[in-house]
């Protein structure tokens, strides 16, 4: 059966992680296996019950910077899911969703893969100054789609960048009927 991965920070109870059980019970009704990985997250949260009673496999870890020398069990988990995502994540995975554009700083450079989607989960309204302040080239791969969960956020990109910035596919994917 074909596998994704959805990445995100936290497994709290949000909008963000409820959109990740909604992910994984569609990809599952779907006979697509999801895996879950949180970043830099070791402690069990509101969805990790949820998820491992829907038999989805979570994995914590850290992608960037091993911190503790004096846990090696970590360190070696750390350094193999680096390994693992930075040059197989396109034979093992069918796509990779990450969720929430803040998240990206986390995976750009690391977790390559010609099905990558990035899922838009917040407003403009949420930042200071009402506009958003994402670095420009969390933009720039033409491989990349930007999932925008409603209307406002395609329009704000849209007014936030310009359109040479803006290189990657953006598309809606309506989370509520009625917007």
């Amino acid at each position: 059966m074909p596998k994704i991965l959805i990445i995100n920070g936290s497994l709290t109870m949000g909008g963000a992680e409820k959109l990740i059980y909604e992910l994984t019970a569609f990809a599952q009704k779907n006979n697509i296996v999801p895996e879950v990985l949180i970043l830099d997250s070791y402690e069990q949260q509101y969805y990790d019950q949820i998820l491992k009673q829907n038999n989805v496999r979570v994995i914590r870890t850290r992608l960037q910077s091993i911190k503790h020398l004096r846990a090696p069990l970590k360190m070696f988990k750390s350094l193999y899911w680096s390994v693992k995502l930075r040059f197989f994540a396109n034979k093992l995975y069918e796509s990779v969703h990450v969720i929430g554009l803040y998240n990206i700083y986390r995976v750009k450079n690391s977790i390559r893969h010609k099905h990558r989607h990035l899922w838009h989960v917040t407003n403009a309204i949420q930042n200071e100054g009402g506009t958003y302040n994402f670095p420009e080239g969390y933009f720039d791969d033409k491989q990349d789609t930007v999932v925008c969960v409603n209307t406002y956020q395609v329009d704000e990109l849209k007014s936030s960048y310009a359109p040479e910035v803006l290189k990657c596919k953006i598309k809606l994917f309506r989370l509520f009927i009625n917007d």
